[in-house]
């Protein structure tokens, strides 16, 4: 009788949710449905990775979660991801059905997303918001709060070259909070405001680059997306054009697209001629990459020539943003271009440029020049030479949070596990195992 009597209630219970929902309209049903699944709104933020805050302004609706989250929002909610996002009024993903979502971050080499970039992004209402004269009731950004803006900046990207994604996490919070607390108050000037569109769009694109770095370049289409959308804001049609190559570009041929990534290069290239010479040495290079990934070596070498012409004629007054490109970090392009034709020997020339030009606080890049030089003694027969050099990008990476050393470390043991009965080969790979086991794959069932 006691079960009877539980069951009839369970049943009510339920009966009467599912004629709350059929009632309920709007984001009052993100609510209900967090509820049914048992969590309260600290609990659904838990398994987001986001602010409690950010959950009640969803609910609320006074804000919208991005299209990377709602695939994670619906598994959190044990709902469809078509369901929720007409909740939340956005687009849901072809393909999306009401089963299980795609694992954060991916990204299918064949998503249409690659070919259309108008995906709905973050309501930026607020870069332009001005009022019509200070008032002494109103907090209004000023050039002090910008000039903070771009220390930390400063911080954050030195830390980027040092560490890679280790600290992505906190970019992407000071990007939420900080940064979107300034973007809700109005400005002071139009020279703020636009100043204060330009230092978000820095934000979100070293947040992307970060999201590439470990693994993530669904969510790194996205502030690369948010980093085009505020460039277009200001009219900077130079840093939109580096955007489009250097950015989205080194995230197609990343994700083994050089087809697209030449046409946005290409694209970027013609746009952006009255950007400074780095800007566009930087923008050629990305060129020659695509061009070197698909077998054209004749065009490939034409726009390292280009880029390096460009470099020689640098000023010294370009933007903070592009104050990395240097000859050192044009050689690792030249690099990556040589090693992707088969001419090891003049890769390593290149590389030794590379190293020997770039600070040592650049440790990802140490890294990453330190990999592919292995790589290019392993082709070349040299196993010395090779563990050497394979042991020195073992110790970089184990320096860094960057997935993108990882995999590149990843590709040594791999092409030098075939020799293991070589002791120099067996010691790379014991050192390796100890110092970083994630270059490790796992095999399955493991």
């Amino acid at each position: 009788m006691h079960l009877c009597g539980r069951l009839a209630r369970e049943l009510e219970t339920f009966s009467a949710n599912k004629f709350l929902e059929r009632v309920m309209t709007g984001r009052a049903r993100l609510a209900a449905w967090r509820e049914a699944a048992g969590l309260t709104q600290e609990g659904l933020a838990a398994k987001l990775g986001i602010e409690r805050s950010t959950v009640y302004r969803w609910e609320s609706d006074r804000s919208t979660p991005r299209p990377w989250q709602i695939p994670l929002l619906a598994e959190a909610l044990g709902r469809g991801k078509r369901e929720v996002a007409e909740v939340v009024g956005q687009p849901a993903a072809e393909g999306d059905e009401q089963g299980g979502p795609r694992a954060p971050g991916s990204l299918s080499p064949d998503s249409p997303g690659w070919e259309r970039l108008d995906i709905l992004v973050m309501d930026w209402t607020a870069l332009g918001g001005l009022g019509d004269k200070p008032s002494g009731h109103t907090l209004w950004v000023v050039e002090e709060d910008l000039s903070m803006v771009e220390r930390m900046l400063a911080m954050f990207r030195q830390l980027d070259h040092t560490y890679g994604a280790r600290n992505a996490q906190q970019v992407a919070d000071y990007l939420d909070r900080e940064l979107g607390a300034l973007l809700r108050r109005p400005a002071s000037s139009p020279e703020v405001a636009s100043k204060r569109s330009a230092l978000t769009a820095e934000f979100c694109e070293l947040a992307g680059y970060q999201a590439v770095d470990s693994g993530q370049p669904a969510r790194a289409q996205d502030y690369y997306q948010r980093a085009l959308h505020l460039a277009g804001s200001t009219g900077d049609r130079a840093y939109s054009a580096y955007l489009t190559a250097v950015n989205l570009g080194h995230l197609a041929l990343h994700s083994g697209r050089p087809e697209l990534a030449l046409q946005w290069a290409s694209s970027a290239r013609a746009a952006g001629r009255a950007a400074s010479p780095a800007t566009r040495a930087a923008v050629a290079a990305v060129v020659a990459r695509a061009h070197a990934r698909l077998g054209q070596e004749s065009e490939a070498t034409a726009m390292i020539l280009e880029a390096e012409s460009l470099l020689g004629a640098v000023r010294g007054d370009d933007p903070a943003w592009i104050g990395y490109f240097t000859p050192a970090y044009l050689a690792d392009e030249a690099a990556h271009c040589l090693h992707d034709l088969g001419r090891p020997p003049a890769a390593r020339t290149q590389l030794a440029d590379a190293l020997n030009g770039v600070g040592d606080d650049r440790v990802r890049r140490r890294a990453i020049d330190a990999a592919l030089l292995a790589s290019t003694w392993v082709v070349s027969g040299d196993l010395d030479q090779a563990c050497a050099v394979g042991r020195q990008a073992v110790e970089y990476t184990a320096r860094t949070g960057s997935g993108r050393c990882v995999e590149r470390v990843t590709t040594v043991l791999e092409a030098t596990s075939p020799h293991m009965g070589y002791a120099p080969v067996r010691d790379l790979h014991e050192f390796t195992r100890a110092v970083l086991p994630g270059a490790f794959p796992r095999r399955p069932g493991t």
